[in-house]
C-alpha cells in the first residue's frame, strides 16, 4: 500500500533543494511529491489544535527533479527535489510525498528525437 507523509518546510520563496529521508524510499522508489502554500484553518484562527489546510492562493508552486536515493549508491534512503515558489514573499508550503509499492517493472530507454 502506498505511503504518504505530510512535511511542513517552513516559508520557503524562489528555488529551494529540499531532501527527505525515510527508511522505506531507496533508489528504485517510484515517488510522487505534491506542494501546496499551508495555514492555519481560516474557521479556527483563535485554536491552537492543530487545525491546518493546504489552499490554493496566488503563488505559483511547482516540485521539480524529484530524485530518490538510497545503497548501494547513497548510504541516506530517502528523497532530493526541488520547489519552487513564483511569488514576491516567502509562503508558508507542505508538501506530500508519497511512496508508491513496488518498484518499476522495466525501464525503457528511448532516444530523444534534438539527440539525432
Amino acid at each position: 500500500m502506498p505511503q504518504t507523509m505530510r512535511v511542513y518546510w517552513g516559508r520557503l520563496r524562489g528555488r529551494t533543494p529540499l531532501n527527505f529521508d525515510g527508511e522505506i524510499i531507496d533508489r528504485t522508489s517510484t515517488v510522487i511529491i505534491t506542494a501546496s502554500e499551508w495555514r492555519l484553518n481560516p474557521i479556527n484562527q483563535e485554536a491552537d489544535d492543530g487545525d491546518y489546510q493546504r489552499f490554493v492562493g496566488d503563488a505559483t508552486i511547482r516540485v521539480a527533479n524529484i530524485s530518490p536515493h538510497g545503497p548501494p549508491t547513497d548510504p541516506n534512503r530517502g528523497v532530493t527535489f526541488v520547489v519552487e515558489v513564483d511569488y514576491d514573499e516567502a509562503l508558508p508550503v507542505v508538501t506530500d510525498i508519497t511512496v508508491m509499492d513496488g518498484r518499476p517493472g522495466q525501464i525503457v530507454h528511448t532516444e530523444n528525437a534534438s539527440d539525432a
